[in-house]
């Protein structure tokens, strides 16, 4: 093994969507709480949809409210191009604008950047759509083919690094992580930004797979439960941006964790075409953790696969067990609360999100190492007594976990399993301590802007649902990111604070459509009223150059949908 296989990659921007939920937070809110966010299918939600078996209730999935909504604008887009673009492709530049805002850069700020895009993909559902419905456009040929989930993000921020889509099914987004990791071990490029977003349009995958029996009939389906019967379907996706440790630190990224390892594989014959056997996991797990200098017993928390089919959950919890027993046949003490190993699955609250499950799995682990706390699988009120955990060092997460810092810092493993055999891992690590210095009081000039002024209230609402975290960043890190990570919108505002209070009660008039007390302040005035202001300019106390972790910039998304187009637009 080389030195540069071993170099940590840091997680320094992160973003998500799934039911209900927009940002980091609202997915952990919904995790704390143990939601279930599952809805009957709505009639023609899924085009074409005949499950061929008879089903005891009508479909049921983890869906977004609405899927035809896009902010074109935003990105320079024009409406028709827009309404034959992949719905998935149009996720994906939003996530990818959020989870670089995310890490407190302004997206503008990196056009030319040899940043590299890969994206996890699995199906294109809304192409699929296009051709039942007879239409066509030349639209539609840059916006169905799967290739551009990644090339129209490089495109769009006019990045110069590789631009790839890997498809390995359902594990497609941590196939794509381990891409990355490797290619910014080895010094291949700076930054790499992953992505994958899940959107369901068309009803063809769904009527093969309850024939084949891998849907849930009932839709009720809970990973590890006693009663599950297949999978429950999910919209959403994740995206992070990358960076080597070393370099992030250095620069003042913000870290939410750091990829000690990770790894990919497929199983061979073992499991059968689309199934996955025990000793592939095992080596799997046991190769990630000797690539970080570990042990899988390390690991205090595995986010699984977890889908809910009978064997695939039984499979993968006999296979953690296995890889927990040294070569003398004896198994050290796991380092999870409990001296366990937990496991957890969010697909209990958003479903299976396929090629984007692993990805949502690793923004959740991540939040887990933040808040120190395992959440309860949704739904599960006792695991099957028949799962293969007796007598061993394996723990189903059926109630809340807590798991603080200590001495040594604390490892989580992220599962990711494929149709087709590919299979993949990812070790992740808490975040190093970063505390800024002790700095005097100093009065900071935050600039806040957005498209109108309800993204604008809404941009106050993100942000106060942050800074109510369990581990708030300080004011002078907010204020760095705010005032160099973000595209000056038209409609501004500008809260003046000394500490965190102040700035809180500043986004609380915001948010109620009230314009924060400034001071008169000449550079508040100045951002107001539209002028371009140095804000790198501006003394600041410390010296330090650390940002904060915060939520993306609000959206104004309007329909754009390939067969609600006005007579005529559709015309190629």
């Amino acid at each position: 093994m080389k030195d540069d296989d071993l170099v940590p990659i840091a997680i320094i921007g992160m973003s998500c969507r799934a039911a209900g939920v927009e940002t980091p937070a609202a997915l952990w809110d919904m995790l704390a709480k143990g939601e279930r966010r599952f809805t009957p299918v709505p009639e023609g939600r899924w085009h074409g949809l005949d499950p061929g078996i008879e089903l005891p209730a009508p479909p049921a999935a983890s869906l977004l409210d609405r899927i035809d909504t896009f902010d074109a604008r935003f990105f320079g887009i024009a409406p028709r191009m827009a309404a034959w673009m992949d719905p998935q492709h149009r996720m994906m530049l939003e996530l990818a604008w959020h989870a670089v805002e995310n890490a407190g850069i302004d997206p503008d700020s990196l056009d030319g950047e040899p940043v590299a895009v890969f994206v996890g993909s699995f199906m294109s559902d809304y192409r699929e759509r296009i051709n039942a419905r007879g239409l066509a456009d030349s639209a539609a040929f840059p916006g169905g083919m799967t290739a551009f989930s990644a090339n129209r993000v490089s495109y769009q921020f006019g990045w110069t690094g590789p631009s790839m889509v890997i498809d390995s099914a359902c594990s497609s987004s941590l196939t794509a992580v381990a891409l990355a990791v490797q290619g910014l071990q080895h010094g291949a490029y700076p930054m790499a930004l992953v992505g994958t977003p899940n959107v369901i349009s068309n009803g063809f995958y769904a009527n093969t797979a309850y024939r084949g029996g891998a849907l849930s009939p009932t839709g009720d389906s809970v990973p590890f439960g006693p009663d599950r019967d297949g999978y429950v379907r999910g919209e959403g996706g994740a995206c992070v941006l990358l960076k080597r440790l070393d370099q992030a630190l250095a620069d003042g990224d913000p870290v939410h964790a750091v990829i000690r390892a990770v790894d990919t594989a497929h199983n061979g014959r073992g499991g059968g075409l689309t199934g996955t056997d025990i000793g592939s996991q095992v080596r799997l797990l046991r190769r990630a953790a000797g690539a970080a200098g570990r042990s899988v017993a390390d690991i205090g928390y595995l986010e699984a696969h977890g889908s809910g089919t009978p064997s695939g959950d039984a499979v993968e919890v006999a296979a953690l067990a296995e890889a927990l027993t040294g070569p003398d046949g004896r198994t050290a003490v796991p380092a999870g609360p409990g001296g366990k190993v937990w496991v957890g699955s969010i697909k209990a609250s958003i479903g299976h999100l396929e090629a984007a499950a692993g990805l949502m799995g690793l923004v959740k682990t991540v939040l887990v190492l933040r808040h120190g706390r395992i959440p309860r699988i949704a739904g599960l009120t006792a695991a099957d007594p028949e799962l293969p955990v007796a007598g061993t060092d394996v723990a189903i997460a059926v109630d809340d976990v807590p798991w603080p810092r200590g001495a040594v810092p604390r490892l989580a493993g992220v599962n990711s399993f494929g149709l087709g055999g590919g299979i993949s891992h990812v070790l992740l690590e808490e975040a190093p301590l970063v505390r800024e210095p002790e700095q005097p009081r100093h009065r900071y000039v935050v600039p806040l802007s957005g498209q109108d002024e309800a993204c604008l209230r809404e941009l106050a609402d993100r942000l106060l649902a942050e800074l109510d975290g369990a581990e708030p960043p300080g004011l002078a890190a907010v204020a760095r990111s705010l005032r160099g990570g973000r595209r000056a919108q038209p409609v501004r505002a500008v809260v003046v604070a000394e500490d965190l209070d102040q700035f809180r009660d500043g986004l609380h008039e915001l948010s109620a459509g009230r314009s924060p007390d400034h001071g008169g302040d000449p550079v508040a005035l100045a951002w107001l009223r539209g002028e371009r202001v140095d804000w790198e300019a501006l003394p600041e106390p410390g010296g330090s150059r650390t940002r904060a972790h915060l939520p993306g910039s609000p959206f104004r998304r309007r329909s754009h949908w390939f067969d609600r187009m006005p007579p005529g637009a559709a015309a190629g």
